[in-house]
């Protein structure tokens, strides 16, 4: 299937670039084009929507709201942009699960592209369903292919499903102004591989790295600016950390290989670490393959629900996002929007929309068993905070343990 799709877009691509060199790799076939307006561009990003057939009402409001408030040029699905699996879950109620996020970003007629994180396969990948990974991300991807604004293509045969990039054409239209990269972090690391969440393979990075010539060549020899969106953030976060002792005021123990060190993000410029970012235990290169090319002036995460945290290593700028989640944990919801200035591509622009501001109410996580996971969700309006609201709160949170509900963070992630 993926040699029919490549040979498909390649016999597309010579047709268009014949015409315009790089306006084929940011459009799709309703030509939908990446262009800057009056010198501006914004993107809003949705992380971890992880979402079911039946959403819960709270992740639409927070979507819709900032769909409404922010009017971005391109909405970015950061990953795990359904749930994956749920019970009940198969083909139909997946593509339900895609509508439902997929249709108010189209109605709105905004482009959007999109990257897959470790669950959105997963119920597709289940004995009752039976298909592999690739064939899971494959439909995901048609799914969401249905909508004209999409611009997410499947991209050249490599290692994981939609690895591609968009570039951004200047007001006039005339040549690429910017770029963006899209790359599958890929769920998880065999364990023959030593195991842990997934990582970008070199075949990935070599792509990455014939692409950014490519545009580096069309560009005079001056390397293209850019922003590269995938799910699960890079080792390399940790280097941005500082290490520090156990006990100290706003240390978290490192994930998985780095858990034997506690760190504080003492150096950020935006947001907070509000727990242990969770990169892969494999270091693929991919970093160093970013200050190699010289593009890639800032790269943006989701996977880690409350982290809202922005830093700089290497020049270059790590940035999480957090999630929009009410079907997983955490009590940090939000969005993030990046918003670029023709005037000066070396920097960028990027503001928190947190979930209070955006829709004008409070929530707050209790444990309400439903779809197989457990739902955290509590509402009072802002009216009702304060002494009363964590009364209230913590009330509930000792009637569920009376009850033996026991949040499944690890699970939910």
């Amino acid at each position: 299937m993926k040699r029919m799709h490549k040979i498909f877009a390649l016999v597309l691509s010579f047709a268009l670039l014949c015409s315009l060199p790089l306006a084929a790799h940011a459009q799709n076939s309703e030509g939908n084009i990446l262009q800057f307006h009056n010198g501006s561009f914004k993107i809003l990003i949705l992380a971890d929507l992880q979402d079911t057939d039946t959403p819960q009402k709270e992740t639409i409001a927070l979507m819709t709201a900032a769909l409404d408030q922010t009017q971005p040029d391109l909405v970015v699905l950061l990953g795990d942009n359904i749930a994956g699996y749920w019970n009940g879950v198969d083909k139909e109620a997946t593509e339900r699960a895609v509508d439902a996020i997929a249709a108010p970003i189209d109605e709105r007629g905004i482009p959007f592209a999109l990257v897959f994180g470790n669950h959105d396969h997963e119920g597709l990948c289940s004995d009752e369903v039976g298909m592999t990974e690739e064939e899971a991300k494959e439909f995901l991807l048609a799914c969401f292919q249905k909508y004209p604004t999409c611009l997410a293509i499947e991209g050249e045969e490599l290692t994981g499903v939609g690895n591609y990039n968009l570039p951004i054409l200047d007001s006039a239209g005339e040549k690429t102004a910017f770029n963006l990269w899209f790359m599958d972090s890929n769920p998880y690391t065999p364990d023959e591989e030593g195991g842990g969440y997934g990582y970008v393979h070199a075949d990935q990075t070599a792509w990455y790295q014939r692409t950014s010539d490519a545009l580096k060549a069309e560009n005079g020899g001056e390397a293209v600016p850019s922003l590269l969106f995938q799910h699960i953030i890079v080792p390399e976060v940790y280097d941005m950390l500082t290490e520090t002792d156990k006990g100290t005021e706003g240390a978290k123990r490192g994930h998985s290989s780095f858990s034997d060190k506690y760190y504080v993000a003492d150096n950020v410029y935006q947001g907070a670490m509000r727990e242990a970012p969770c990169p892969p235990d494999v270091n693929g290169g991919q970093f160093q393959s970013w200050v190699q090319q010289g593009d890639i002036i800032g790269a943006f995460f989701g996977h880690d629900h409350v982290n809202d945290f922005a830093g700089v290593y290497e020049g270059i700028h790590l940035v999480a996002t957090p999630a929009c989640t009410f079907y997983s944990y955490g009590n940090h919801r939000g969005v993030r929007t990046v918003t670029l200035s023709e005037s000066d591509l070396s920097t960028f622009q990027s503001d928190l929309l947190l979930y209070d501001e955006l829709v004008g109410e409070r929530v707050w996580n209790l444990y309400k068993a439903q779809h197989g996971y457990y739902e955290y969700r509590y509402r009072f309006l802002p009216i009702f905070g304060g002494v009363v609201g964590g009364l209230i709160v913590a009330a509930g949170a000792a009637a569920a343990i009376v009850h033996g509900v026991k949040k499944r963070k690890g699970k939910a992630k």
